[in-house]
């Protein structure tokens, strides 16, 4: 099974890293800056042992033929006071003649110039100068060459000792400094995630009745203001949604109590005592007219149910909503003479949708505009079409609707006119079909209400033949 880290810990070992990393590109810089200063410092130390072992051996030679044993004594002594230093005088063909045989001869040209070299033998790291010399004409005799090579060698063990001892320190720091970058990666990372940890604690105070906790933002780092107000944000969702879900069940219980307990009275009479036929018949009827209500409201519900998991089957097609809207004005005359209320519409457009869904639509829009427009007024409904949109607005004159209110107009069972509530007809559930069905033809359903008129608009994009 993987192991997953937590989210601290993952900061953690990323800002170690980052240290380290760091940390490590400081230590080799510091390392390569000490050999390159030892190694300008020993090109130096060379050169100048080059120039006195010349002055030197030419000092030396210029009394005769040169005696290399007594030579190479003087030269020793002369650079016993300079270090680990070594010399070679070598032949052009490599045989020696004076200085240590430990070392191979140096691989020089006789008419090349000085020659700095670097090598390793035995674990120890060397660096030597080479370069040719001339030896005086009266020298030079017939087994002795015109030209010798000189080699000065520089044993550098103890500029090593110090590089390592600098290297074995950085070791050693480098392991206190992951251990202190994990601490403080640890900690700041503690400090930074504070708010995550007080969302996931408040996330397991939030319940169904506990829904009013809010994570602050002040305090909290600037990346974790976009997380925090997204779940803050939800929490306000939640809260509404929980709202009104617990209003939903009080309005829907308070509706079907009605119709049930009118039954449950109606059949209580009838069985009180024996009665005629004619009294059994009204009683039936009147069990009739309640049941319809019930199956209405049970089928308006499951309609709702179905738009919101998006299971409606639409069948669109071009529809000429002049015509359509004077089937509905014909087919409401009654209702609105009744009312004395007059109807008329005003405009033309075609639009592609469903039939019986938007004559639905439009004429719960017009059963509450009839029902709470005053006598002896008009009811308009304003069809209006462009390239952009097309929009049918039903108007009627009345009180007006607080602004408050406008949103909650379209909940299942909210009436806005409270003091009329136990007076309407209505189940309280049609401007929520009425939405759910522009809704699902990609259209708007919004409210406007003043002293004027109120009016409700649908509008809905065009261009969809």
């Amino acid at each position: 099974m993987r192991n997953h880290l937590s989210l601290t810990a993952r900061l953690s070992l990323m800002f170690s890293l980052t240290m380290l990393a760091i940390w490590g590109l400081v230590s080799m810089v510091l390392i390569q800056s000490l050999e390159q200063h030892f190694a300008r410092q020993d090109e130096a130390d060379l050169r100048g042992k080059m120039v006195l072992v010349k002055n030197l051996l030419a000092t030396q030679l210029d009394n005769g033929q040169p005696d290399w044993a007594r030579l190479e004594s003087g030269l020793h002594s002369a650079l016993a006071g300079y270090g680990d230093h070594r010399l070679q005088i070598t032949t052009p063909q490599g045989r020696l003649l004076a200085g240590s045989q430990l070392f191979r001869p140096p691989a020089t040209d006789v008419n090349a110039g000085p020659v700095i070299e670097s090598w390793e033998e035995n674990g120890i790291h060397y660096r030597s100068i080479s370069t040719p010399f001339a030896l005086p004409p009266r020298t030079s005799v017939s087994e002795m060459p015109d030209t010798v090579m000189i080699r000065v060698i520089f044993d550098t063990r103890y500029h090593q000792h110090f590089i390592n001892d600098i290297k074995n320190g950085l070791l050693w720091l480098t392991g206190g400094i992951a251990l202190i970058s994990i601490l403080l990666g640890w900690m700041a990372s503690r400090a930074g995630l504070k708010p995550l940890r007080s969302l996931a604690r408040l996330s397991t105070q939030v319940t169904a009745n506990k829904l009013d906790h809010r994570l602050p933002v002040s305090g909290a780092p600037v990346e974790l203001h976009g997380p925090i107000h997204a779940f803050n944000n939800m929490l306000d969702r939640l809260e509404e949604s929980f709202q009104r879900l617990t209003t939903f069940s009080s309005d829907i219980a308070h509706e079907l109590r009605t119709p049930v307990n009118g039954l449950l009275l109606q059949t209580q009479v009838a069985l009180s005592q024996i009665r005629s036929d004619h009294d059994y018949r009204e009683a039936l009827y009147a069990n009739l007219e309640a049941a319809e209500r019930l199956n209405r409201m049970i089928n308006e519900m499951l309609f709702l149910a179905k738009s919101e998991q998006g299971q409606l089957a639409i069948q669109c097609q071009s529809l000429d909503l002049a015509e359509e809207v004077d089937e509905l004005i014909e087919f409401f005359e009654p209702l609105a003479s009744e009312r004395q209320v007059r109807l008329q519409r005003l405009g033309d457009a075609r639009l592609w949708g469903d039939r019986a869904m938007l004559q639905r639509a439009i004429s719960n829009l017009l059963t509450n505009a009839i029902r709470y427009t005053p006598a002896h007024q008009e009811v308009s409904i304003r069809v209006n079409g462009d390239d952009s949109a097309v929009t049918v607005e039903v108007a009627n004159p009345g009180s007006p609707i607080p602004p408050e209110e406008w949103p909650r107009l379209f909940d299942r069972f909210y009436r806005a006119d409270h003091a009329r509530q136990q007076m309407t007809e209505g189940s309280g559930l049609g401007l929520a079909i009425a939405k759910a069905i522009v809704t699902s033809h990609g259209g708007t359903l919004s409210v406007h209400s003043d002293e004027q008129e109120t009016c409700f608009t649908m509008r809905f994009p065009a261009g969809q033949e």
